[in-house]
């Protein structure tokens, strides 16, 4: 005979209350505080950033030529459009100003504390609950918070580490690095030093060269400059020299007058970005093409100075480490005030550098563009279910977490674009919305059902973790390049990217396979697992405030089209077969299968 137990007094749809804290206030935070609240019923929501101000990346780094390599109308949320872009490639601080009034139009600041740094987290098994430890960093102290569900949004560029070259500590003159630039410096007539030359540093050399007196550009990788950055066609259209350029002034005014007007450019711009994944699969005809263009480019805009060609033309295929489109920067490279230097530096002095061919530059000031900590360890001691360590996990093999979100021996625990969670094409936004509803439905799965934990089970994060490594060898990305897609090695597990486009990954999390995870049951769900329908109302009958719901926002349906079909039916009459006709997207571009057939892994 079955257990008795009691029936809960409550709504089907009463949800149990449940504590979330999430761990970063850049563009997941701020998703996270906008669709948590309004998806996730009994919710309590508590945000901690470290930082003084939300912004994450857009607020840490001020240095000069800061901007995005994504459309503007593209790297924006979109439930929220910004029509007043100066730019088609946006600077940093209009990011930033964009996140912090989307922040303000939707209340964040009610869940968000801020200079509060997560220094420590535990899942506590015996109350199925996290134990955070959090430091007040204006105070110095420390105290616990615990939640039902811990979600990180810290990113993976937070940590920016300085270089490993000897003396570097040691100089007398300003020392900064890019992500901790000190924008009171003037540069005006200095001697400067800028070591690196990845994304950071491509932007900052354009940016500072007319002001200094000279510039030292240290650069010993290898990278290709892109003439126009992603959704280069536009860009190119609107530039035809390459690199940014600003929305005019009629533009912009009717982008505000006509919102449709706007909705179609930002649709066709992402068109754009949404129809290049092919130049990611190794020997297509993308990639090839890309590796002309680009060669062409660059030769053309160097040809003042072909030793830099020869010195940044690289022997891997675009896009194996993070595209780089430079506007402005092989053009100021060969200004006369800049001195290209590919040499190795043996050690800095108090007053300069010196390199390995015993050569000393004397410099005012040495600006560091050498990125960040990129290993993807957690930021902080992660202490998962039986006491085990996340980094001690990642550490023995390598960061992986199911769907990039869910690491393994970690209940209740979600990461934005953890593990393999950020798309290689598209937009890195719809990216973050998508892993943001997944979550959502993960909690209200567990609120809705009397689930006290979910975690992924260790078979489906290895079949996904398989899936990877099968698809990865097909692409540019597994070529020998030194990249933060690989943990800042030149071989390796690609870490950092999905094995699909954006559009691939926002497929996948539309349909959650809860057979891939344990879920825990509650101890009234333990006994039954309908428990959760409560007394078999909803709280809309029981309080008699919404007895209706099934009538509002119901689906228009579009009705059947007699002409149409009788139009078909000639047409099929007539001998033509309307069944194998080839899928076109936008200006007839091909997105049949044989299109974006991928070419065979090369030995």
């Amino acid at each position: 005979m079955a257990a008795s137990f009691a029936l809960p007094d409550r709504g089907i749809d009463d949800h149990r209350p449940v504590k979330v804290i999430c761990i970063g206030a850049g563009f997941s935070g701020l998703c996270a505080s906008i669709q948590f609240p309004r998806k996730i019923k009994n919710l309590t929501l508590q945000i901690y950033e470290k930082n003084a101000d939300i912004g994450g990346t857009w607020y840490e780094n001020r240095y000069p030529g800061v901007a995005c390599d994504l459309p503007s109308v593209s790297y924006q949320f979109t439930f929220e459009n910004y029509t007043q872009w100066p730019e088609f490639y946006s600077a940093g601080q209009d990011i930033q100003s964009y996140i912090k009034r989307v922040a303000e139009k939707y209340g964040t600041h009610r869940y968000l504390k801020l200079r509060h740094e997560v220094v420590g987290a535990a899942w506590q098994d015996s109350e199925a609950k996290w134990s955070v430890q959090v430091k007040d960093l204006a105070s110095g102290t420390t105290f616990t918070d615990s939640c039902d569900f811990l979600v990180v949004s810290t990113g993976i560029l937070n940590a920016w580490q300085w270089p490993d070259i000897p003396g570097l500590m040691d100089f007398q003159g300003k020392l900064m690095h890019t992500a901790n630039y000190d924008t009171s410096y003037d540069l005006k007539d200095k001697d400067v030093a800028l070591i690196g030359a990845g994304s950071t540093g491509i932007q900052v050399l354009p940016t500072i060269q007319p002001l200094v007196k000279r510039l030292d550009h240290y650069m010993r990788s290898k990278t290709w400059i892109a003439p126009g950055g992603f959704a280069g066609a536009e860009a190119l259209k609107r530039n035809p020299n390459g690199g940014n350029s600003r929305y005019t002034e009629q533009e912009l005014a009717e982008f505000q007058k006509d919102p449709k007007k706007f909705e179609a450019y930002r649709e066709y711009v992402e068109h754009l970005l949404n129809t290049v994944h092919t130049v990611a699969f190794s020997n297509s005809e993308a990639s090839l093409q890309s590796t002309a263009i680009f060669s062409e480019s660059m030769k053309q805009k160097l040809a003042k100075k072909p030793a830099v060609f020869d010195s940044l033309i690289p022997d891997f295929p675009p896009v194996c480490r993070r595209l780089t489109p430079g506007g402005g920067y092989l053009e100021a490279v060969c200004e006369d005030n800049v001195d290209f230097i590919s040499t190795a530096i043996k050690r800095v002095h108090a007053d300069g550098i010196e390199t390995v061919d015993g050569r000393f530059r004397k410099v005012d000031a040495i600006i560091t563009a050498t990125g960040f900590d990129t290993t993807y360890s957690p930021r902080f001691p992660v202490t998962g279910a039986n006491g085990v360590s996340l980094q001690k996990i990642w550490d023995d093999r390598f960061p992986e977490a199911y769907v990039s979100i869910f690491p393994e021996q970690m209940p209740n625990y979600f990461i934005f674009l953890g593990p393999n969670g950020t798309p290689p094409t598209g937009s890195a936004i719809v990216a973050i919305e998508s892993q943001c509803q997944y979550m959502i439905e993960a909690i209200t799965k567990c609120q809705r059902e009397g689930y006290e934990r979910i975690q992924v089970k260790p078979s489906a994060l290895r079949q996904f973790s398989d899936f990877i490594d099968a698809y990865m060898p097909r692409t540019v990305y597994a070529k020998n390049c030194k990249s933060w897609f690989k943990r800042g090695q030149s071989s390796g597990r690609v870490v950092a990217l999905f094995p699909g486009s954006s559009l691939a990954l926002r497929e996948l999390l539309k349909h959650p396979r809860w057979e891939d995870f344990d879920l825990t049951p509650l101890p009234e769900s333990a006994i039954n697992s309908f428990s959760w329908i409560g007394n078999g109302m909803t709280v809309g009958e029981i309080l008699k405030t919404d007895t209706t719901p099934y009538l509002k926002n119901v689906e228009v349906l579009e009705p059947y089209d007699h002409d149409e079909a009788k139009a078909d039916a000639k047409t099929n009459v007539d001998g033509t077969d309307t069944s194998a006709t080839t899928a076109t997207g936008k200006a007839g571009v091909d997105i049949s299968v044989s299109a974006l057939a991928l070419a065979p892994t090369q030995a």
